[in-house]
């Protein structure tokens, strides 16, 4: 959330904006070497980070719905714990207890059909940028080599 807010909030989240400091303020050093997040691709009206931000925005709903829709509509699952849970001796699993987060949860009908389509979605979406992201590394890699002048410019 905190890099989809930078993104978002360009130029006024960059370096010289009204919302930079402090919340922002690392990403001053990220931008000058991920040019991407920095001035260049702002100045060349570069649009694939404020894509890529809109997506995690969108992705980062959906899945904040889903546990919505698990936590407030599901009921704890007698006498099994949920998968992964850290134990509850443990100090994590104390604190997760707290919160029911160590009990696997079962939401049922229509309230469990939107959850799974929900989380369904999302995934999706995650693996779709992450496929994006492999598809367009290639680019940025050689953009980033060029820029700093490790690739002969003809």
């Amino acid at each position: 959330m905190w890099d989809t807010g930078y993104v978002l909030l360009r130029p006024h989240s960059m370096p010289g904006g009204a919302v930079h400091w402090p919340l922002w303020t690392p990403y001053e050093l990220y931008g000058q070497v991920d040019h991407f997040y920095g001035w260049p691709a702002w100045e060349s009206n570069d649009g694939f980070t404020g894509a890529q931000g809109w997506l995690n925005a969108i992705e980062t709903a959906g899945y904040l719905w889903y546990l919505w829709i698990v936590y407030t509509k599901g009921v704890v699952a007698p006498k099994v714990k949920g998968r992964g849970a850290p134990s509850e001796g443990s100090a994590v699993g104390k604190v997760l207890g707290w919160w029911g987060l160590t009990m696997a949860r079962e939401v049922k009908g229509r309230d469990g059909a939107v959850a799974a389509l929900v989380g369904f979605t999302v995934a999706v979406m995650t693996l779709s940028k992450t496929v994006l992201y492999c598809e367009y590394l290639p680019c940025m890699v050689i953009s980033f080599l060029t820029v700093h002048g490790r690739i002969a410019k003809k």
